[in-house]
């Protein structure tokens, strides 16, 4: 997932859990401790939603940079081989 993906996928969790809560609130018959409990488990469940995405990219950059380092490598010595076959 590129980094443009991971923000779309974040913003696009950000505003359906928005959205949830303004109908909660516009639509349900529920007293304010009622509804602030409700916002608060859907801030934690937002959360808790956001973190996964971002271990996710974290995964994903570290094995991006993993498998840089590694062509990076066999380049070089690919590189070292062809300089001591030429004689430089």
């Amino acid at each position: 997932m590129t980094s443009r993906e991971t923000g779309q996928v974040l913003g696009s969790l950000f505003i359906g859990a928005l959205a949830g809560a303004v109908a909660a609130l516009l639509l349900a018959p529920q007293s304010g401790k009622e509804t602030r409990e409700y916002l608060v488990d859907e801030a934690d469940r937002l959360r808790d939603e956001i973190a996964k995405y971002a271990d996710d990219f974290s995964d994903k950059a570290k094995q991006v940079r993993a498998d840089l380092e590694d062509k990076l490598r066999r380049t070089e010595a690919e590189l070292k081989e062809a300089e001591d076959s030429l004689g430089v």
